[in-house]
């Protein structure tokens, strides 16, 4: 797989920063085709073909053909007996300049990825093997679960996914974002990118509703956990982000009752073994990594209602059983047994219930799209998601609109309708992935944790290394540089290996001169960190201020317009006249637009979805004028870093 699949994400994003919708941006590609192949005939297969080719996309032949019937109304090419021909000069999009443009930074992120490489557990030997890596990395970012969408990504199908490759990125991203912020931007444009492909993965998405409006998104129990900074920032970050999306987008976040009983449960499970060695687990080490004590757990027990309420989560309760309603639980269980794997048993029993729950509120429905499918449970379980779209499919309730989407799913859907209402998303989500990818698996840890205790018991270490061992964020670290998530990589020296890496780093912070030099660098990152995120929330701002207005704008125009046409209709059914030849000869024209409108087939509603998109962009680029913001920046940054004004 070479560079051209990264260079034309990142090409696709910078289409869409242009203001173009969900196919057009894919417009160019098929034109550069057109030009440069002139094949003979044009079907979409053949263009599916090149553009796999030269670009390294898998885009779905039914998204090409919408492309290639608009494109026919404008360029020569005419279809006869079921395909098309070229009957004329086509004309160069002229995308070779954004091309190279584009490849010069994804060539800086894979070269500087080759380079990271180096001081780890697993070297790149290649540019071409850091592109797969990359691909592969990329690859977790996609769709799952939604009949619509054929393939989950528009990256072609990698034959080997190697999870240790996928660890290296991660580290890779986090330094960069550490410590190369214009890198780590390019790195993002690949990524928002695909998020952006995504939607071609699916033509109809363009005519889905813009909003949420009418449906209940229900989290689950990890989700919660996660929002309630159980498992760190990083993933609290995420979902705090995606409820504020989905609020935004007229959404309703809630979560059922069972599901907040079960938080609580849990919480106080975890609280009854933080201080013994038995407590195992995400929420367990992320307790001892932040010396959360067993009084601050069992505090924050009785406090998740509040907690809850102050997310903007609501508590509903869970629907009562209906007979006609409910699923085949029993069958459902085998399902998921064999996609998920249960340590508690009454965990599979709550995911049971808030799956047959989404059932019941779906009642009397077959709703097609998530936009008309009332109630969907939202979840950071894959293999649960996996589990109830394979039920799912014996279900009308649930045949084209699943029962249970990923969280990051969802989050995609949801960015792509309204991106620029959500800039930080993309890297929200990065990050956030990163550093879970960067914490041992449940299988590695058990083997580090029984070493260790081993280890102690004959005297290897002693109880001070073994509570630091356990407890220190870097010694997790350091078992991820040496194994890089590997449980094969794993061995007794690893242990040993660990403590030498985590004392020297210890006593390496120690020394003054480089916790200063540490401080002076944690200020300018934080200093970064103020300006950007200041900046977005500007941009942020913006963008769902100016479509307020123009949606309010537009509709009050189209009322009345309306009026005036339907009017002027009845004066000249009723022959009515005015002395004043002026008024006279306004009504005529109004009867005369209404008649043409009518003949032409448009609608009112086409025309004020119009007229909104054009006033929101005139809008932001008015606030933008009136702000320290270019109004690139505000309609989304490209591949160089944003400028302020001077």
């Amino acid at each position: 797989m070479s560079t051209a699949t990264l260079t034309s994400l990142a090409m696709l994003k910078v289409h869409v920063d242009q203001g173009r919708d969900y196919l057009d941006y894919l417009r160019p590609f098929i034109l550069q085709i057109l030009f440069d192949h002139r094949p003979c005939p044009v079907t979409d297969v053949a263009v599916c073909s090149h553009i796999r080719d030269d670009f390294g996309l898998e885009i779905p032949e039914r998204a090409v053909q919408i492309i290639l019937k608009r494109l026919s109304r404008r360029q020569p090419l005419e279809r006869k007996y079921g395909v098309y021909r070229i009957t004329g000069e086509i004309q160069n999009p002229g995308i070779v300049a954004q091309k190279a443009e584009a490849d010069r930074h994804i060539r800086a992120v894979v070269s500087g990825l080759t380079e990271f490489s180096k001081d780890t557990a697993r070297p790149i030997a290649s540019d071409d093997d850091a592109v797969q890596a990359i691909c592969s990395f990329l690859s977790k970012f996609n769709i799952q679960c939604l009949r619509a969408y054929l393939r989950g990504t528009a990256i072609p199908t990698i034959e080997k996914h190697d999870d240790a490759l996928i660890v290296l990125v991660s580290k890779y991203v986090l330094s960069l974002q550490e410590t190369n912020p214009e890198r780590f931007e390019s790195f993002l444009v690949v990524v928002k990118g695909h998020m952006l492909a995504n939607a071609l993965l699916c033509p109809d998405l363009q005519d889905a509703p813009k909003t949420y409006k009418g449906v209940t998104f229900y989290l689950d129990t990890p989700l919660l956990v996660r929002q309630l900074g159980l498992e760190g920032k990083p993933k609290q970050v995420a979902v705090n982000g995606l409820v504020e999306l989905l609020l935004n987008l007229g959404a309703t976040v809630a979560t059922f009752s069972h599901s907040r009983d079960e938080l609580k449960n849990v919480i106080t499970g975890v609280a009854q073994h933080i201080g013994s060695r038995s407590g195992r687990g995400a929420m367990a080490m992320e307790a001892h990594q932040r010396g959360t004590t067993k009084s601050d757990l069992l505090v924050l027990a009785g406090q998740i209602d509040d907690k809850l309420k102050k997310a903007r989560i609501d508590v509903l309760s869970t629907p009562r059983y209906i007979a006609d309603f409910q699923i085949d639980e029993t069958a459902f269980e085998k399902v998921l047994g064999d996609e998920v794997s249960y340590f508690n048993i009454h965990a599979k029993e709550y995911d049971i219930n808030s799956v047959r729950s989404i059932y019941a509120l779906r009642a009397h429905t077959s709703p097609t799209t998530i936009e008309r499918s009332k109630a969907i449970l939202v979840t950071s379980n894959a293999g649960f998601s996996r589990a109830a779209f394979q039920f799912g499919q014996k279900h009308e309730e649930s045949r084209e609109v699943s029962s249970v989407i990923t969280d990051f799913s969802l989050a995609n859907l949801a960015w792509l309708k309204a991106p620029l209402g959500a800039p930080t998303i993309p890297m929200i989500e990065v990050i956030a992935f990163s550093y879970a990818a960067l914490k041992p698996s449940k299988g590695l840890l058990d083997k580090y944790l029984g070493e260790i205790d081993k280890l102690e018991k004959q005297g290897t270490i002693s109880e001070r290394d073994h509570q630091l061992l356990r407890s220190s964020d870097l010694a997790q670290k350091e078992l991820m540089n040496l194994t890089l998530g590997e449980e094969d990589a794993f061995a007794e020296e690893t242990v040993t290996e660990t403590l030498a890496r985590v004392t020297s780093e210890i006593k390496k912070e120690e020394n003054e001169k480089y916790q200063a030099e540490q401080a002076a660098h944690c200020k300018t990152q934080e200093e970064l960190a103020v300006e950007r995120a200041s900046k977005k929330d500007v941009q942020k701002r913006i963008f769902w201020r100016c479509s307020r207005r123009a949606k309010q704008f537009s509709w009050a125009a189209a009322v009345v317009v309306g009026l005036m046409l339907v009017g002027s209709a009845v004066a000249a059914d009723l022959g009515v006249t005015s002395p004043n030849p002026v008024v006279d000869w306004i009504l005529m024209t109004l009867f005369v637009m209404a008649t043409v409108v009518g003949v032409v087939g448009f609608s009112m509603r086409q025309i004020r979805e119009k007229l909104e998109k054009w006033l929101l962009t005139r809008m932001i680029r008015r606030e933008a004028a009136s702000t320290d913001l270019d109004l690139e920046e505000v309609k989304g940054s490209t591949l160089t870093k944003p400028k302020l004004r001077s």
